[in-house]
């Protein structure tokens, strides 16, 4: 930041113009390819690091027209001459009243705007030695339009010269003197400039609008090396002329003891092409006399708690302007730590661009040209050296490798373009903010104000409670015999988001939270969608577990999984948002949703859009969905949020729930505060609405980062399902032993078409000839054993599996299948049969037995409400068989009695015959022996 003022003070230097004026005169011998330079020096009277020196330049060369001149050669006459003074050299224009450039013409320029004298030797005639100096004064200028300095002095012999002077704002900030357009004059040998380190000195008096030719032997007497001048020379003299300005330094040194320094210059002549040079200014001495006092403001522009924020900050650096005192040191880095939860706001880069190198004219002193929808602030500066303040802007700049967040800082006025480069690194733990200016010139800065934008996009976003926080400041001077300066100020946040009153300890947890389909025909493939979203001031969500209501199912054939590899690829370091965005790492295949996450303090959260895949096991459930958003904002890739949810399925409901794990507080650095989160399951025939129009609810439990929990419900109904067909089919089919006491197999079917309502319950009763074996009942699976193991039944005995199931449902790929088992119930009575269905999901038909006028029935009181094609139910016979005909079995035509009830409501009663193994001759013996027994 303290650059800026550099530059332009640097301009003025009255050092540069020294060397631009006397090198202009430099010309080239008639038989030589360049004029050797034989002496070109710089004597300080002081190096006391900020001291203000007066400086003497001297230049000698060789002759350059042994021929005399009265028709010009180009002998390398010099064309333009550009110099490069050190870094650090100040001066200041200010301290001086400017000629204007009809004062200058008219041989009036004002006293006080005298800086220095200049003394050049020439020839006056052909191949003799028998010229002398002119001396004459140097004046400060008033620069046209375009020019940040000008220094100029009238010689006799040839038009008034000019020095433009410029800082090198695409390098190091140091000053450049320029002469363009030389014009040919008479040979010149020896050049001595002296410029006035305080101009307004007394010692100076007798030089005001001093003009005179001294001798050759005299020069040296005039311009001593060391000190001031000592006289006048020739026939001349001059009144003491008094300066009205106040004593204020015109030069200043640079305030790094090291040296010596270089600086240098480049001719380009008429005839021969370029060339270079340099020479050496001296050692810089003292440097622990030196001050070293900046201080900085820096507050939000807010004083709302968890609330789109800009920042303002004023850095002061004391400036001491006096004639005999040295001037403090400038900063060399300056290091902003704001508190922890002051952090990036994540919307502040939605909607914007960023600045690139080349637009913002780094290496070139033109002005940055920077996309104004990367513009994120706006910055005042002022300086001792500057006529007022110059004004420019904050921009985001194009993210490095370790530099993602990059800022580039401009200002323009008085033809000076300054473009600084900055940086912001958060903590990637904690979010905290350090915003570094590194390795900046060497400036004489007094004010540096700096506005980063707020309103509901503001870069930054403030903490999440009231109180008193702490801003912390380092700078680094570039005299590193001085320490480091470090400061804190506070600032405090008295009000909670929108005006509201601060939040207490916990903030609380107030989610909104919906659920809804697309369509809610009942029965019917539609979107699903659940929307989770809180206010600012409440607490950050950490995670959400939904239960949707029974009925609610989902398509899975045809789906495949995302693989573990590409989810270790989506929270792997290295992968981007836009790689994502271009190819995911999940099939396609897999994908059965979009998704959106909104985060951001403010009334406009950034929202990014993202997808949800489908994924295999995970944390004991048999699938799990991955919610992958692409975290890519404006300029800004942080790579991927990639969320996985463990799906689990109710064995005996099949009511889903999904518990996702935690969602994520912070992203490289940045503090997410996560405001909206949307999971739309509209892969074309995925979700599937209940046939059960009955009102329902969407359960979550949401909890928040500060430890609290709250429960939510989405009313969720079906429309239509009274409309839907019921026509299920069962047939039961024994097999085996058809005599009295025997134990015959049991096989029951139940087909249904699709398009159906489903089955909610279902009740078997069987003919009076078939009976419980309770001899067969050895083991009984408990409760307790058969939810152990990773599939229910997996620790039941063998002794108590009584057969086998499987069911196809339009829903998988593949049947789920299992053993029937033996379970103990939980009322008295019969045991249960219980049917566990394993496979993608695991699904448990639990089957109540009990006896009604004396007849055997067995009811399914709840079946899940999902499209079953064809269940089939296989119970062993023999010795492993539950039931026993008594008496025989073959007597008569059997028939069973079933009533079935659909989840829209429907029932169907039925009493279709039981299936037996007996032939006609079975029946007929069967039925003799029945009239038998009838009229004994």
């Amino acid at each position: 930041m303290n650059r800026i003022a550099d530059g332009t003070r640097l301009l003025f230097t009255g050092l540069a113009l020294a060397f631009a004026l006397l090198i202009s005169l430099l010309a080239a011998d008639t038989g030589q390819a360049k004029a050797p330079v034989e002496e070109y020096g710089l004597y300080p009277s002081t190096t006391q690091a900020g001291g203000h020196p007066d400086v003497k330049i001297k230049f000698k060369v060789g002759n350059r027209r042994s021929q005399g001149f009265p028709d010009p050669c180009f002998c390398n006459d010099p064309k333009d001459i550009i110099v490069n003074l050190p870094q650090g050299f100040i001066g200041n224009p200010h301290v001086t009243p400017q000629c204007t450039a009809e004062q200058f013409a008219l041989g009036k320029c004002p006293i006080d705007s005298q800086v220095g004298m200049i003394a050049v030797l020439i020839y006056d005639r052909p191949g003799e030695n028998n010229g002398g100096f002119l001396v004459q004064p140097i004046f400060n200028m008033e620069p046209p339009p375009g020019t940040p300095g000008l220094l100029a002095f009238a010689p006799s012999l040839g038009p008034a010269q000019y020095i433009y002077l410029k800082a090198r704002t695409g390098g190091d900030f140091g000053l450049t003197a320029t002469v363009t357009g030389l014009q040919r004059v008479a040979p010149v040998l020896e050049i001595l400039q002296y410029m006035w380190g305080v101009p307004a000195d007394p010692v100076h008096d007798l030089y005001r609008g001093y003009y005179d030719i001294c001798q050759a032997g005299e020069v040296e007497s005039f311009f001593d090396a060391n000190e001031m001048p000592v006289g006048s020379c020739g026939s001349a003299s001059n009144t003491p002329r008094p300066s009205s300005s106040p004593l204020l330094p015109f030069l200043s040194n640079p305030t790094v003891c090291s040296g010596p320094l270089q600086a240098t210059l480049e001719t380009t002549s008429f005839d021969k092409g370029t060339d270079e040079g340099s020479t050496t200014y001296p050692a810089i001495t003292g440097c622990g006399q030196l001050t070293f006092n900046p201080s900085l403001s820096a507050k939000p522009t807010t004083i709302e708690t968890d609330a789109a924020s800009g920042l303002d900050i004023d850095l002061s650096v004391p400036q001491i302007q006096s004639a005999f005192t040295p001037s403090p040191s400038q900063i060399k880095k300056t290091v902003l730590t704001l508190p922890e939860g002051f952090s990036i706001n994540p919307n502040a880069a939605d909607g914007k661009t960023v600045c690139r190198d080349d637009e913002a004219n780094f290496g070139s002193e033109g002005p940055a040209e920077c996309p104004d929808f990367s513009k994120v602030g706006s910055t005042v500066i002022d300086s001792s050296a500057l006529p007022g303040p110059i004004g420019g802007y904050l921009y985001l700049g194009e993210p490095l490798p370790g530099d993602r967040y990059r800022l580039i800082l401009t200002a323009e006025g008085f033809a000076t373009n300054i473009k600084l480069s900055g940086s912001i690194k958060p903590d990637p733990e904690t979010g905290r903010l350090v915003t570094t200016f590194d390795n900046l010139p060497q400036s004489p800065l007094t004010e540096f104000n700096l506005h980063v934008f707020g309103a509901e996009r503001g870069v930054l976003a403030t903490p999440t409670r009231c109180g008193t926080y702490a801003v912390q400041s380092t700078f680094t001077p570039w005299n590193d015999v001085l320490p480091e300066q470090s400061a804190t100020q506070f600032f405090t946040l008295d009000s909670g988001p929108v005006g509201s009153a601060c939040p207490g300890d916990p903030r609380p947890l107030a989610p909104t939270f919906t659920a809804s389909s697309a369509g809610n025909t009942g029965g019917a493939h539609s979107p699903f969608a659940i929307e989770l979203s809180r206010e600012d001031g409440s607490q950050n969500l950490s995670g959400l577990t939904v239960k949707t209501p029974p009925g609610f199912s989902a398509t899975l054939k045809g789906v495949s999984y995302c693989p573990e590899t590409a989810l270790d690829r989506l929270n792997g370091p290295g992968y981007s948002g836009v790689g994502e965005l271009a190819s995911s790492a999940c099939p396609a295949n897999s994908q059965i949703g979009t998704a959106t996450g909104g985060a951001g303090v403010g009334s406009r959260p950034l929202y990014v859009p993202g997808k949800v895949y489908l994924a295999g096991p995970y944390k004991g459930a048999p699938l799990s969905l991955v919610v992958v958003i692409p975290a890519v904002s404006g300029p800004y890739d942080l790579g991927n949020v990639a969320v996985r949810a463990a799906i689990s399925v109710d064995p005996e409901t099949a009511q889903v729930t999904a518990i996702s794990d935690p969602l994520p507080r912070i992203l490289e650095g940045i503090l997410l505060r996560t405001r909206f989160l949307q999971v739309k399951l509209d892969r074309p025939g995925f979700a599937l609405n209940p046939t059960n129009c009955d009102p329902f609810t969407v359960e979550a439990i949401v909890t928040g980062t500060e430890g609290s929990t709250a429960t939510r419900g989405s009313d969720y109904q079906a429309a239509n399902c009274a409309r839907l067909p019921f026509a299920p089919k069962l047939a039961l089919k024994l097999t085996g032993s058809t005599k009295q006491a025997g134990n015959p197999a049991l096989t029951a079917t139940l087909t249904a078409k699709p398009g159906e309502a489903n089955i909610s319950r279902a009740k078997v009763t069987l003919p009076p000839t078939e009976l419980v074996d309770n001899a067969h009942i050895r083991n009984i699976c408990t409760r307790v054993q058969f939810n152990e193991g990773n599939t229910p039944g997996e620790k039941c005995p063998p002794g108590t599996i009584l057969g086998f199931a499987k069911a196809n449902t339009s829903l998988l790929d593949k049947p789920l299948e299992g053993p029937i088992y033996l379970r103990s119930t939980g009322r008295a009575g019969l045991p249960d049969v219980v049917a566990a269905l394993n496979g993608q999901i695991d699904i448990v038909l639990v089957g109540h037995i009990d006896s009604v006028q004396r007849r055997l029935r067995t009811t399914f009181e709840s079946v899940p409400d999902a499209p079953v094609t064809k269940v089939v139910l296989k119970f062993y016979g023999g010795e492993r068989g539950l039931i026993e005909n008594s008496p025989r079995l073959c007597a008569h035509a059997q028939h069973f009695t079933a009533a079935i009830t659909g989840q829209n409501g429907k029932t169907l009663n039925r009493r279709p015959v039981l299936s037996t193994p007996c032939g006609k001759k079975q029946k007929h013996k069967a039925r003799a022996h029945h009239e038998r027994g009838s009229r004994r």
